[in-house]
Formats: structure tokens, C-alpha cells, sequence
């Protein structure tokens, strides 16, 4: 099913129920302040849930564009994100609730959109019982296929209306992820379709909830995800809505990048451009912050992958790709293609600009010498060049040379901090402030009577803080921990005479002293206020648990992989903890266990905890590990766990190793070229973890209807079947000895085999049965033709006349409303709309006239 028909049907299907058809709203919103582009299908009608203005309608339904840049970095390497996409909705506003929702939910996905019931898993909020019983009740779904989440919550942005949500996942195989931690909401294999979401709350500045004055509806069904399924493809970037832009940008790469690189660099150019273009028509140009600095991103980030595969003509043609598949749908796009094309101009020759000054610096630190480039040259290059860090890493590659990105970010975050810092309209940092000392008294104590001895107020200092109010404030003796060293900063309570506030963070600033972000929740708070300042005993605990469990892990690291394991940064938080390092290859199942025990021997060991100041020298002496090119003060604080682990940090930790319980890794990835991660889980998380562990195999084991310990014979003994069904398929599909086929005498004498095949035919099934449609007529060619898709093939005499089947698939379906491209053998592209008749005619004069000129 082609997207123009799913959004068609799905917009067919409410109209028909009552649902006013309403267009969609442009994607920079409408006096909201709290979000920079529209970010989902309900953002223009946020007034009508908080009953701030009436809708046209009591029940709406729409396609809405809409744009996140939440999960950037993953654009490219993930086969669903994407940051432009088209939300199908349906609301209501006071006309219908859960029941109606769930009902016509169930109804359209497997009634209108035909998607087999048993491959649909939903999730739940786990309060939310109502929404669990209407899905078995009204949809018929059985009860372990309703999975409660903490997740399922749902608001527009920071503030306005939120409430518990329901979604549907389909089940994409076992070939996406057939791993324990597959299911929905977590790995591939189960892809979110829509989310309903039921409104019946607002949420404010202050944190507060409350209940709406009516309920309402607001779902979302993202298009490029159903039509993914719907046109059973493997990724969002194969479906009718990309692939066009990804092969003009593959038709016109000269670079020899290839396999996952290149299909990377082919996806960020598709949906970049494609967002860009929808950007740009409506209003957003490109600049260095808001609305622009979004935009300037994503073609920063297209621009490299355009220089990477050499692109030629870069971004500009693919605008008029764009335009001819949403150009319907958005007619804008149209009428505006002349300024969207000189917007990605200009923008293209700024950046060629930066290539040039960037280059150059480049070139001059490989000259300068050493084995790479280091954090401090690769932030250069970034922030005076406005050079981007993945360009900087390609052209590393490209030189066998490293870019030490660990150091980078660290630089990046204390421009960050620093810029997190400025509170005030002006743009002052805290840092121009003279704040008074203050002293950590957190490793002794996490309880102590202070005196507040400033306040700090949109990046000025204050003297009283009223209730409602959010600051930053230092205390004389300060026992929350700040941020640093990979650890989160602590959160708690300050209490006074009449008055009590929550500390929300605790972070550092630089040469100074520690800031606690509270939000006053009672009385006044004011500088010389005497209060309590209590420490989050769970939270403090949960940290500590996960820090000293990262100092084994390092140990044990160094012990199974070897002495060249390096650390490069780690996130301790309260419930879990994850370990960067540097080591070449991946680290195998085996060896992961090998590590996990070793760390859990240590545990059992009960080690007691050691801490010494020590200078630099004697710390480095004495064996403690410190990570590399840190800046450590003259004095350091030295942790030791009995004779197994040394380590230089600054982090709060268990008194023994026992009472981390036990350590539970959770998995081993990469996250950059010779860099890997370690996830763990400690104590109380990791009691959490088999019990969640023990649930699944619970519930794989009554779905099986196998004990426990038959469970993996039984799993093994349904692929076995598996292979045998793919197998038999296999030998069904090859058995015919292809499809049927008319031969037609071209000019000069030369054959055309054509052939029509079915839609649903695998790509390299289309493939096999062009060759036997050219094989039918050796020297000549072969059209066939699967329902919009078009291949053409030709032999191996007429590519030595001078005949391109690339270029003749790109002149037929260009004439014909659609776009193609390919090589010299094979050309292949979309026709939407044309006929087999069109179609052949098409060809027939392509060919025909390719040949008279050979």
C-alpha cells in the first residue's frame, strides 16, 4: 500500500465516524512559546484540550507535519528515526474517551490496514487498568499481550496537557531481534505504530499536576512506520516516501565509501533534505540559534555525508525529489521550490566555505605530528571553524588516524555548563557572580544544619526566594554531591522554620563553589536562612552502589581483557551505571562472563573501603588508576577496595563491596571507533533485573506452554521448523521459471522482453526474474514490472553501444511522475501512478530512441 493511500485511508476512516478533516498547521508553532517546531499531531490544538478556546469540532482528525531532533545522533544508523514525519490523528474533546479510542484503534489497523491481530502487542501506563481491560474486552486481545510500562506518559512539551497513553507495536520477526530483552518499547523487533493518548491532566511551570475540565483524545500514528510494515519493507528509508531521495543521492555519489557507511551517509542526506526542504517552506531559515540553529544542523550534518560520498550538485537536486513526492500532499513545496533550492544554495556554499578554513587547519595539525588529532585541535576545529565532529572523525578515517573524542566532549560539556549557567535575559553567566566558599561535608555526613549564604535568581543574585520559586543556592556546608567524575548530582530537601524546599541538582561550577537547584515548596528562602539539609538516602545509596561496582568492573576489565584496557568516561546514576573504555575489538559473550564473575567474586569477598589523599605522584606511584589526560589537583582522594582495585576519584561509595549485593552487566556495544560500552546494573537493580528476567521466561515459557528448562529446546526446535517453512518457500518461489512474458522487435533488430511480477516479490527475487527476461532474448532487454516498481535490465552488447539501463529508468519515470536511477545494467525506479500500458510505452521510446542513437 503506497503512503498516499494509508494517509488516505486512515483520514477516510474518521471522517467517516464524524471526525472533521482539518489541514495540517505549519511546522513553527502558533503563539507557544514552550516549543520550537511542532513536535506532534496535537500541538496545534493544545487550546482545545486546556479549554482555552473551542474547536471547530467536537472530533478531529488529521495528518500534522511534524519535526524532533531529540535523537539526532541515531538518524542514519537506525533504520526507524528519522526527524521530519507526518503524525495521522485522531482527537476528541469531551466526545469520546478510552472505549471509543481502543475501539477505533483496533478496527482500523486490522480491518482497513489488514495487519495480522497476533503480531499487535500493546502497552499500558501500570495504573492505567481501565485501558488493559479495554483491549481485552473490546479488541479481543489476550492479556499477555498488554504490557504495563512506566513510559506510557505522555505531554507536548514542559508544560500543557499530559495524560497516561496506550500504544500499538508490531511484531516485525525474530530477524529484527529474537535476544531476552526484545519487547515492547525496548530493541528492534517491536515497532511502536500509534500512541493514544488520554488526556485528562495539566501540567504546569512549578511541576504541579491537574485534572483537565473535560477529557479528551489525541492519538498519533506515525506514517513512514506503517508504511514500513505496510510495504513490508526492512527499514522507514525503504518505503515510497524515501527511497526515491536516497537512490538521486546514490545516483549522484562518486565516493567509494560503501556498505553501512554508505547506506548511513545515503539516509542522513534523504531525511535531512527532506526535512530541510519542509523547514524551509514554511518560513524557518537557516541561522545560529531557535528555529534556524535546527535547521543550520541538519544541513551541517547532510553536507558532510554529501562530502563524504561525494555527492555532485550536493543538496540542490534533491529538493525537486522531495517536492514530487510530498509536493501533493504539501503543496507549498511546490510553489516555494525556487527559494527552498537558493536557502540549500547559499547554505551549500557557507559550508564549502567552512570545508576550506577547517581543511586547512586540519591539514596543519597532521603536519604538526603525533598519532592523531586531540580533543583540544578537534574543538577547535568545531567551535572557532564550525567544523562538525563527524567530519573531523571521516577524514580521520579516511587518514588511519584517531580523534580522541572522549576529551572533546568533555570540552563540550563545560561549554555547555557554562551556557546552562546563564540564566538571565542578558545572557550572564553565574560565573561572572562573586559567590562565597562553601565546603562538601557529604562523605561524612548526608544530614546537616547549614546557613544559606546565597540565592541566585535568573543569573543574579537574590536575597528571598518565594514559594513556586526554582533557584540555585550555596550553603555553608554542603552535603549533596555535585555532579562530576561520571556521577549525578544528588537530590533532597532543605527544611526550615516554617518553610521547606526540594533539591532538585546539585552541580559544580567551575573554581567555585557547588550551586543546589530547589524549588520552594513552602515559606520563604533567604540568604542566612538557617535549614537541614538532607541528602535522598535511596538515591545517595543507589549511586554509591553503581560507582564502586564501575571501580571493580575496571579492575576486572584489565584482569580478563588485559593491562591496554583504558578508561574513557562512565554515567553513575541510581539505577544503573555505564563504563566507556577503550579496547579494538568487541568483547565476546565469554568474556563477558568471565568479567561479570570476577567483579561478583570481589562482592562476595566483602572488601572494605580504603580513601587516601595523596598527591598526584604517590597516587600514580602506588598503582591507582587515573583516566588519561584528566586534570587532577595537586591533592587527590585515592580509593581502594582491599587489594583488588585502586582507582583516583572524587565519587561517593558503598563501605564494603558486599553491599553492592551483586553486579549484573547488562550488555557490551560500541560507541565509536575503538571505543566500547559496558552497562551494569547493582544492588536493588539488579534485583529488579531477574526479576524482570524471571517474568519474561515466565511468560515465553506459558506462551510455549513448556517448563522452564524446556524452554530452549522447544525455541530451538520452532526455528528448526522455521528454516524448513523459508526453505520450502524458497523452492515454491524458484520452482516457476519466471514470470510470463511478451517479446517485442525494437529498432535495429534489438528484443524486449516484458514481464509483470507481484508487488510483495522480494527485491532480489525482481532481480533473478529480469535476468531470465533478458536471458529469453540474449542481446537485447528486459522490462519488468512490479505494480509502481520498474526494473529495467540490458545485456552486456548493448552496454557496449553506449546504452545506459540507469539512465533510461531515470527518463522513463521522470516522464512519468516518479523517479529512478541505477547503472549500466540495471536500472530500476517508482511510477506511482502510471499504468502498464504508459509504462511500456514509456519504455519503448526511451529505448527506441537510445538506440537510434548508438
Amino acid at each position: 500500500m503506497f503512503s498516499d493511500q494509508i494517509r488516505a485511508h486512515f483520514l477516510d476512516f474518521f471522517q467517516q465516524r464524524g471526525h472533521l478533516l482539518v489541514p495540517s498547521a505549519p511546522l513553527v508553532p502558533k503563539d507557544d512559546p514552550s516549543l520550537l517546531l511542532v513536535s506532534a499531531g496535537m500541538v496545534p490544538f493544545k487550546t482545545y484540550f486546556l479549554g482555552l478556546s473551542k474547536p471547530p469540532a467536537e472530533m478531529l482528525t488529521s495528518c500534522q507535519k511534524a519535526f524532533r531532533t531529540v535523537d539526532i545522533d541515531e538518524v542514519g544508523s537506525s533504520p526507524q528515526h528519522d526527524t521530519f514525519f507526518e503524525m495521522l490523528g485522531n482527537f476528541s474533546f469531551g466526545a469520546y474517551f478510552k472505549e471509543q479510542a481502543i475501539s477505533y484503534a483496533h478496527a482500523l489497523v486490522t480491518e482497513v490496514f489488514g495487519l495480522d491481530p497476533d503480531r499487535l502487542h500493546y502497552t499500558v501506563h501500570p495504573q492505567d487498568d481501565d485501558s488493559a481491560r479495554l483491549w481485552e474486552r473490546v479488541a479481543g486481545v489476550p492479556s499477555e499481550r498488554v504490557l504495563r510500562l512506566e513510559d506510557n506518559f505522555w505531554q507536548a512539551g514542559p508544560t500543557g496537557p499530559c495524560g497516561v497513553d496506550s500504544e500499538i507495536h508490531y511484531d516485525l520477526g525474530p530477524e529484527f531481534g529474537d535476544g531476552p530483552g526484545e519487547r515492547p518499547g525496548r530493541g528492534r523487533r517491536f515497532l511502536e505504530l500509534w500512541n493514544l493518548v488520554f488526556m485528562d491532566k495539566e501540567q504546569f511551570e512549578d511541576g504541579s499536576v491537574r485534572p483537565l475540565r473535560q477529557t479528551g483524545v489525541d492519538t498519533g500514528m506515525g506514517l513512514e512506520r506503517m508504511a514500513m510494515v505496510l510495504q513490508d519493507k526492512r527499514s522507514i528509508f525503504d518505503t515510497d516516501l524515501f527511497h526515491p531521495i536516497l537512490a538521486d543521492f546514490d545516483s549522484r555519489a562518486r565516493g567509494r565509501v560503501e556498505g553501512f557507511q554508505r547506506l548511513r551517509h545515503l539516509r542522513i542526506l534523504a531525511d535531512h533534505t527532506r526535512g530541510a526542504c519542509l523547514l524551509i517552506a514554511d518560513g524557518v531559515l537557516p541561522s545560529n540559534e531557535g528555529r534556524g540553529y535546527v535547521l543550520r544542523r541538519i544541513l551541517r550534518r547532510a553536507m558532510v555525508s554529501a562530502q563524504s560520498l561525494r555527492v555532485e550538485g550536493g543538496l540542490v537536486p534533491g529538493a525537486a525529489v522531495v517536492a514530487q513526492i510530498l509536493g501533493r500532499q504539501y503543496p507549498n513545496l511546490i510553489e516555494l521550490m525556487a527559494p527552498i533550492e537558493t536557502a540549500l544554495e547559499q547554505e551549500q556554499e557557507r559550508f564549502s566555505e567552512v570545508l576550506a578554513r577547517g581543511l586547512g587547519r586540519f591539514e596543519e595539525m597532521l603536519a604538526s605530528g603525533g598519532r592523531g588529532i586531540s580533543g583540544e585541535d578537534a574543538f577547535l576545529l568545531h567551535d572557532t571553524f564550525g567544523f562538525p565532529l563527524e567530519l573531523t572523525l571521516d577524514l580521520a578515517l579516511s587518514r588511519d588516524v584517531e580523534v580522541d573524542t572522549r576529551r572533546f566532549q568533555q570540552l563540550l560539556d563545560a561549554q555547555r555548563l557554562r551556557g546552562r549557567s546563564s540564566r538571565a535575559s542578558s545572557g550572564a553567566p553565574v560565573a561572572h557572580l562573586e559567590l562565597p566558599p562553601n565546603s562538601f561535608v557529604g562523605y561524612e555526613v548526608t544530614e546537616v544544619e547549614t546557613v544559606v549564604t546565597a540565592v541566585i535568581a535568573g543569573g543574579e543574585t537574590g536575597r528571598v526566594a518565594e514559594p513556586t520559586a526554582e533557584v540555585e543556592v550555596v550553603l555553608a556546608e554542603n552535603p549533596f554531591y555535585p555532579e562530576g567524575g561520571g556521577q549525578v548530582g544528588d537530590q533532597g530537601s532543605l527544611s526550615w522554620e516554617g518553610g521547606r524546599a526540594l533539591v532538585l541538582d546539585s552541580q559544580p561550577t567551575p573554581g567555585g563553589p557547588a550551586l543546589q537547584r530547589c524549588r520552594v515548596e513552602q515559606g520563604a528562602l533567604s540568604v542566612g536562612t538557617r535549614v537541614t539539609a538532607k541528602v535522598d538516602p535511596a538515591r545517595r545509596a543507589g549511586c554509591a552502589r553503581h560507582h564502586s561496582a564501575t571501580h571493580l568492573l575496571n579492575q576486572a576489565l584489565r584482569d580478563v581483557l588485559g593491562p591496554a584496557v583504558v578508561q574513557r568516561g562512565s554515567l553513575v546514576g541510581p539505577e544503573h551505571a555505564t563504563f566507556d573504555f577503550s579496547w579494538p575489538a568487541p568483547v565476546s559473550s565469554e568474556e563477558l562472563v568471565l568479567i561479570e564473575q570476577r567483579v561478583n567474586e570481589q562482592v562476595r569477598r566483602d572488601l572494605h573501603r580504603r580513601v587516601e589523599l595523596l598527591s598526584v605522584e604517590e597516587a600514580r606511584a602506588s598503582g591507582a588508576i587515573a583516566l588519561p589526560d584528566e586534570a587532577y589537583q595537586q591533592l587527590v582522594r585515592v580509593v581502594s577496595f582491599g587489594d583488588f582495585s585502586r582507582e583516583l576519584c572524587g565519587g561517593t561509595h558503598v563501605d564494603t563491596t558486599g553491599q553492592l549485593g551483586a553486579v549484573v552487566l547488562t550488555g557490551s556495544r560500541s560507541v565509536g571507533q575503538g571505543l566500547r560500552r559496558i552497562e551494569l546494573l547493582a544492588g536493588v537493580a539488579a534485583e529488579h533485573h531477574w526479576q524482570r528476567q524471571r517474568e519474561l521466561l515466565g511468560e515465553v515459557s506459558g506462551i510455549l506452554r513448556a517448563p522452564a528448562p524446556e524452554v530452549p529446546d522447544r525455541v530451538r526446535a520452532l526455528q528448526a521448523r522455521a528454516r524448513e517453512l523459508e526453505q520450502e518457500l524458497r523452492q515454491a518461489r524458484q520452482a516457476p521459471s519466471g514470470p510470463e512474458s511478451t517479446i517485442l522487435t525494437m529498432p535495429k533488430g534489438v528484443r524486449l522482453a516484458v514481464g509483470d511480477t507481484p508487488l510483495d516479490l522480494e527485491q532480489k527475487e525482481r532481480r533473478r526474474q529480469a535476468d531470465h527476461l533478458l536471458a529469453s532474448v540474449e542481446d537485447g532487454a528486459a522490462m519488468l514490472l512490479a505494480g509502481g516498481h520498474l526494473m529495467i535490465r540490458i545485456s552486456e552488447a548493448l552496454i557496449a553501444k553506449g546504452l545506459n539501463a540507469g539512465t533510461m529508468a531515470q527518463a522513463v519515470c521522470r516522464g512519468l511522475g516518479g523517479q529512478g536511477g541505477g547503472n549500466q545494467e540495471l536500472g530500476q525506479g517508482v511510477i506511482p501512478e502510471a499504468g502498464h500500458e504508459a509504462a511500456l510505452e514509456a519504455v519503448r521510446r526511451v529505448l527506441g530512441s537510445a538506440l537510434e542513437e548508438a
